[in-house]
C-alpha cells in the first residue's frame, strides 16, 4: 500500500515526514550486510530487478554473461516529491522500547538466563498447575512445577551475580586490553590491519589508541567488517522527483517543456543539456548477472576487469553500445575512473552514455540500501560460494573503503566465534554446579511454594547436606549478592572494576590471545547454523544430564517417581532441541527481511538528517544494534520452546509414559520375587525330603 502526502515539496525538513519506509525489505537480498549473495540461475532477461527469493549458486560459480539493463523512457510527469512506501511495524523499529532491548543483545548470556528464569518462575509453573491432574500425575506436575521454579530462580540469581560480570568482564577485554594485546595475536585478529601505526613509541612500548589505527592501504582501522558503506537503491532517471532533481543533483529543470524527449536531449533552464551537467557521482549502472542479484555500480567505482568482461559480454549487442567502449580510456593513470564524458571507444572518438541505462543514487527517493559494490568478486568458504566485494566505511571523500577480502571475510567470523565463547564459557562451565544447586532446591520450593515436605528417615535426613536453614540461608545470601550487584551505589562500581581487571588478566586475554582457543573457534565456524544457539543447545544438554543423574539417585524421592521424572527431563531436552532448531530455520528468512529493513531506515535517518542538517534520531545512532535481531529472536525462540512450550506440552506425556514404565518395572520386580519365592519354597521341601530320607538311612543301619 502506497501513501501519498500533500506536504511542502520545497522543504527537505518535512521530507522527514513524508516516511520512515522502503520497498519491501524482502528486495535487500544481502548475506552480513555485505554481500549480495547467489541467486539461483535463471535468464537475466527474466529475472526482476528487485529479486524476491534466495538461494545458493552451485559451488564455484564466479563469470557468466552480464547484462547491463536499461529501459528506455521518455519524459513524463515527473514525481514533485519522493513517494517511499509505508509499512506496518515502522513504529515498533522506532520505539524506545524495541530499541533498547536491541541495545542489550550483547549480553546474549545475561537475555537467555533471564527470560528463562522469568518464564520458569511464573508463566511454566503455572500452566503446569492448571493441566487437569489427579493422585500420581497431580503429585507429578507439582515436583515439575518446583522443578521450574527452582530452576527458575537460580537462573534469575546467575544471570545477574554471575554471567552480567563476566560479559562486563569480556567488553572490557575487547575495548582496553585488547590495545595492548601481544602483535602476533594483532596479526592474526586483524590481518587488514597495518602493525607499524600501532605505535606511538615503539622504542618506549607506548601504543595508540585503537581509534588511530589504520588499516594496510591507509585508510581508518575498522575492526568490525560489518561496519560497509551503503548505497540507496538505484532508480532510473524517469522515476525519481523533482525534489532529487533540484536538491540533490542541483539541476534546475522545467520538466513541463521537455515532455516527450528522451532523456538524452532534456535542456535545462540556462540552455545546457542534463547529459554534460548529470553528477557522474551520482551515477550508475545495473549490472545482471547469471547466478548473482544484481549488482548497482556507480560509474566513479566499477572494477577495470570486472567492466572488460561487462564489454565483452556486450559486444553484438543491438540494445547496447557498451561493446564499442575502450575501456583503457575510462581509467587515468593512478587507476581512477575519470569523467564519463571523456571515454573513448576503440576508434578513438567520444563515446556517448546512453542515459536510458543511467540510474541515480538519491538518498531521499528510496530507504532500501544496499552495499557498494564495484564488481570485483570474492570466494567465501563459508558457504562455498563466489560474492561481490563489498567495502568498508572507512573511504575518505566519497572513495571507496577497504575492500573486504576472503581472509578478513574469514578472520571475522572465527573472532566473532572467539568472542561468544568468552561470553559463553563460563555460563557453559558452570551448568553442573547450577544443575546440581536446582535439584538441592526443589524440596525448599515443594515446602514453602506448594506447602509440601517429603517424610524420609533420619539417617536419609543426616546424609542430606543441604538442610532447609542453609538452603534459606544460601537463597538469602544469593539474593544480597544479586541485589549488592544491580543495585549498591557506592561499593559496586570498585567491586566491579575489580572483578573486571581480573577478569581481563587471568581469563579473558588469555582466551583471546590463545592459538588453541583460536582453532578451536576455527573449527566451531565451520559448523552448520548459529554458535548462539549451539551453546544454548550445549548448556540445555548439560543441565539436562545433571538433572536426570541427580533425579535417578536422589534417595528422597519414591523409585516411581524418580522414573517418571527422568522421562520427563529427556524429553525436556529431546523434543525441544528438534523443535527449536526447526522453527528458528523456518524463521530465519522473515527475520534477515526485518533486520535489512531496519539497516535500512536507520542508513536512511542518517543520510536525511546530514542533508537536512538535524541531528540523527535516537533509533538511527547505533548500527551495531542491528545484528541482535538475529541474537534475540534466537534466543527467545529457543527460551520459549525450552523452557515453556515443550516442558508444558510433554509433562502430561511424559507422565504416562512413566505411569507405564513404571507399572512394567513394578509388575517385573512382582513377577521376580514370585520366581523368588517359589524357589524358597522348593528349597526348603526339598531339604525337607532329604532329611527324612537321610533318617530313614540312619535307621536301617542301626537296625
Amino acid at each position: 500500500m502506497k501513501i501519498h502526502t500533500t506536504q511542502d515539496l520545497n522543504s527537505l525538513v518535512q521530507l522527514n515526514q513524508l516516511t520512515t519506509n522502503n520497498v519491501s525489505s524482502k528486495d535487500f537480498r544481502l548475506k552480513n550486510y555485505s554481500e549480495q549473495m547467489l541467486m539461483p540461475r535463471v535468464s537475466a532477461e527474466k529475472a526482476d530487478y528487485y529479486s524476491t527469493s534466495i538461494s545458493f549458486c552451485a559451488k564455484g560459480v564466479k563469470d557468466s554473461k552480464k547484462i547491463i539493463k536499461g529501459i528506455k523512457k521518455c519524459v513524463g510527469d515527473i514525481a514533485k516529491e519522493p513517494k517511499p512506501e509505508i509499512k506496518r511495524g515502522d513504529g515498533i523499529i522506532e520505539s524506545s522500547p524495541f530499541n533498547w532491548i536491541l541495545s542489550k543483545h550483547r549480553y546474549e548470556p545475561v537475555i537467555q538466563a533471564g527470560a528463562a528464569g522469568i518464564i520458569c518462575t511464573l508463566l511454566r509453573p503455572a500452566t503446569i498447575m492448571a493441566l487437569p491432574s489427579k493422585g500420581k500425575s497431580k503429585e507429578d506436575n507439582t515436583y515439575a512445577a518446583s522443578h521450574s521454579i527452582a530452576s527458575g530462580l537460580m537462573g534469575l540469581v546467575t544471570a545477574f551475580a554471575l554471567t552480567m560480570p563476566f560479559k562486563k568482564g569480556g567488553d572490557y577485554v575487547m575495548e582496553t586490553i585488547r590495545k595492548d594485546f601481544d602483535i602476533k595475536v594483532l596479526e592474526r585478529l586483524y590481518p587488514q590491519l597495518k602493525l607499524e601505526s600501532i605505535w606511538e613509541d615503539k622504542a618506549k612500548n607506548i601504543r595508540k589508541p585503537i581509534s588511530d589505527w589504520l588499516n594496510k592501504d591507509g585508510k581508518k582501522f575498522i575492526d568490525n567488517v560489518n561496519d560497509i558503506q551503503f548505497l540507496p537503491a538505484f532508480k532510473q532517471l524517469a522515476d525519481v522527483s523533482e525534489l532529487t532533481y533540484s536538491k540533490i543533483l542541483k539541476l534546475d529543470i522545467d520538466w513541463a517543456s521537455q515532455k516527450g524527449k528522451s532523456f538524452n536531449d532534456v535542456v535545462l533552464k540556462d540552455g545546457s543539456k542534463l547529459y554534460d551537467k548529470l553528477d557522474m557521482s551520482k551515477v550508475g549502472i545495473v549490472v545482471e548477472e547469471e547466478g548473482f542479484d544484481k549488482a548497482q555500480i556507480l560509474l566513479k567505482d566499477i572494477d577495470k576487469e570486472y567492466l572488460k568482461k561487462v564489454i565483452e559480454d556486450s559486444k553484438g549487442s543491438k540494445d547496447s553500445n557498451w561493446g564499442s567502449l575502450d575501456v583503457n580510456s575510462m581509467y587515468d593513470k593512478n587507476g581512477k575512473v575519470i569523467d564519463f564524458r571523456q571515454w573513448k571507444d576503440v576508434n578513438g572518438k567520444q563515446w556517448k552514455l546512453d542515459l536510458d541505462q543511467v540510474f541515480i543514487s538519491s538518498p531521499i527517493e528510496e530507504i532500501t540500501r544496499r552495499p557498494r559494490v564495484t564488481g570485483a568478486k570474492r570466494y567465501d568458504t563459508k558457504s562455498n560460494t563466489y560474492k561481490l566485494v563489498a567495502y568498508q566505511n572507512n573511504g575518505v571523500d566519497g572513495g571507496l573503503g577497504t575492500a573486504i577480502d576472503e581472509k578478513i571475510a574469514d578472520t571475522a567470523l572465527k573472532n566473532e566465534s572467539q568472542i561468544k565463547l568468552l561470553t559463553w564459557g563460563p555460563d557453559i562451565i558452570t551448568r553442573v554446579p547450577i544443575a546440581a544447586t536446582t535439584i538441592a532446591l526443589i524440596p525448599w520450593t515443594l515446602k514453602h511454594v506448594f506447602g509440601l515436605e517429603k517424610k524420609s528417615k533420619k539417617k536419609d535426613q543426616a546424609k542430606n547436606n543441604v538442610t532447609e536453614k542453609q538452603l534459606n540461608n544460601q537463597i538469602a545470601d544469593n539474593d544480597s549478592k544479586a541485589i549488592t550487584f544491580k543495585g549498591a551505589k557506592k561499593d559496586a562500581p570498585k567491586k566491579v572494576n575489580w572483578f573486571i581487571k581480573q577478569f581481563g588478566k587471568y581469563y579473558g586475554k588469555k582466551i583471546i590471545e590463545s592459538p588453541t582457543i583460536a582453532k578451536l573457534s576455527e573449527k566451531l565456524n565451520k559448523i552448520p547454523g548459529k554458535l548462539t544457539e549451539h551453546m544454548m543447545t550445549l548448556g540445555s544438554l548439560i543441565t539436562s544430564s545433571v538433572y536426570m543423574n541427580r533425579t535417578l539417585n536422589n534417595k528422597d524421592l519414591d523409585p516411581e517417581r524418580k522414573v517418571t521424572l527422568a522421562v520427563n527431563q529427556c524429553l525436556c531436552f529431546l523434543i525441544p532441541t528438534a523443535a527449536a532448531y526447526t522453527v528458528n530455520h523456518l524463521l530465519d528468512k522473515k527475520i534477515k527481511n526485518f533486520e535489512y529493513r531496519v539497516s535500512n531506515k536507520i542508513q536512511y535517518a542518517q543520510d536525511l538528517a546530514k542533508i537536512e542538517g538535524k541531528e540523527v534520531p535516537k533509533f538511527a545512532k547505533n548500527m551495531k544494534n542491528v545484528k541482535g535481531i538475529r541474537i534475540l529472536s534466537g534466543i527467545g525462540v529457543f527460551t520459549l520452546i525450552y523452557r515453556y512450550i515443550t516442558p508444558v506440552a510433554v509433562t502430561p506425556g511424559a507422565n504416562k509414559f512413566g505411569n507405564w514404565l513404571n507399572n512394567i518395572l513394578a509388575e517385573r520386580k512382582a513377577k521376580k520375587a514370585k520366581e523368588i519365592s517359589l524357589n524358597s519354597d522348593a528349597g526348603k521341601a526339598k531339604e525337607v525330603s532329604t532329611n527324612i530320607d537321610d533318617e530313614k538311612a540312619n535307621s536301617k543301619q542301626v537296625a
